[in-house]
């Protein structure tokens, strides 16, 4: 798994609130009580300086600042 990001998400109560909503919808139907762990595989990662492709239509929260 050389190159592969390993990360918690939800670990901020600012996350969990912006998130609240699609978490009380199905399938969870109740927001986790822990954080969530996720990995971002080497293929997903990109270079430093590089621009950050955005889905069109979508609202994207971030974490990092």
């Amino acid at each position: 798994m050389k190159g592969t990001v390993f990360a918690v998400a939800l670990n901020h109560r600012s996350q969990l609130d912006a998130w609240r909503e699609a978490f009380e919808q199905a399938p969870y139907k109740t927001p986790p009580k822990t954080a969530v762990w996720f990995i971002k595989p080497h293929n997903t990662v990109i270079g430093g300086g590089e621009p950050i492709p955005l889905p069109q239509g979508e609202t994207v929260y971030s974490g990092a600042t």
